[in-house]
């Protein structure tokens, strides 16, 4: 019943010790984490100088400078072990509950996620759950899941497991969510809010520049559902990843526009206050 959590490390020192913390006190104990660096450091020697071991800690690298946390992800898949698979990212922690709630649904329906919840990096303050408020497990269907404004992160079971898609940086989480749902059909999702993803404003969603690189991003996921391999999804689920994603695309635009008249916009806050 193992849990493998994945979790790319890029310049990760300040942020990597509190995200390793809520992996030790989960009260589902049978995991591995594998901290896959990508910036040519030594993780293991870093948290050994911080007297953090921990015999379910492995190591691996990506032999390069920010390659990507695609790449990251793909490259940690030779050292998966579990009957399950996660992620982490450095910079986000886990509740104590999230592998025990999560494993029973994963188990029945082959994957499940929680009402992640942002907050602000730097004040602790909540932002906003993703799915907003529920009081009970929402099976989400492709549909509904691209209405959505941020990520979902699913625990899947090894049998519906997938390499991250080559050449998707931006959104890649949108994209691998798209391919998981298409593969299980609809995505159960816990009313707990398990997964803390913390919003930083220095982060790629953030910086000058990002709306340009999103808009390219979405034209270029578009052009392949179009003309390309459509990411493997059955046909009907092409046109509903694709409607979705010109949404996105639109959404993205009109950020853009608002950071214009108010450069300290994020986007969480600009979709807050569309809602």
């Amino acid at each position: 019943m193992t849990v493998s959590i994945i979790i790319p490390a890029c310049d990760a020192e300040a942020t990597l010790p509190r995200a390793l913390k809520s992996l030790f006190r989960q009260t589902e104990p049978d995991w591995q984490a594998i901290i896959v660096s990508d910036d040519q450091r030594d993780y293991a020697a870093f948290l050994s100088g911080l007297v953090i071991s921990d015999p379910r800690l492995s190591f691996a690298s990506t032999g390069h400078y920010r390659s990507g946390c695609h790449h990251a992800r793909n490259v940690s898949f030779e050292f998966v072990s579990g009957d399950y698979v996660t992620q982490l990212d450095a910079d986000d922690e886990f509740t104590p509950t999230r592998l025990a709630e999560l494993l029973p649904l994963a188990q029945r329906y082959g994957a499940a996620a929680d009402n992640l919840l942002m907050i602000d990096e730097l004040t602790e303050a909540k932002i906003a759950t993703v799915m907003g408020e529920m009081k009970e497990v929402r099976h989400l269907d492709l549909q509904n899941f691209m209405t959505l404004n941020a990520p979902l992160v699913p625990l899947i079971r090894r049998d519906h497991v997938l390499p991250r898609v080559k050449g998707v940086e931006f959104s890649e989480d949108v994209i691998a969510n798209i391919q998981l749902i298409d593969r299980i059909g609809a995505l159960p999702v816990t009313p707990s809010s398990s997964y803390i993803y913390r919003i930083n404003t220095q982060s790629m969603a953030n910086k000058e520049g990002a709306a340009e690189k999103f808009e390219r991003g979405y034209s270029e996921y578009i052009e392949r559902l179009d003309k390309g391999d459509g990411f493997g999804l059955k046909t009907e689920n092409r046109v509903i990843a694709r409607e979705g994603l010109v949404k996105k695309r639109a959404l993205n635009r009109e950020y853009a526009e608002a950071v214009t008249k108010n450069p300290k916009l994020t986007f969480s806050e600009f979709v807050e206050e569309k809602r």
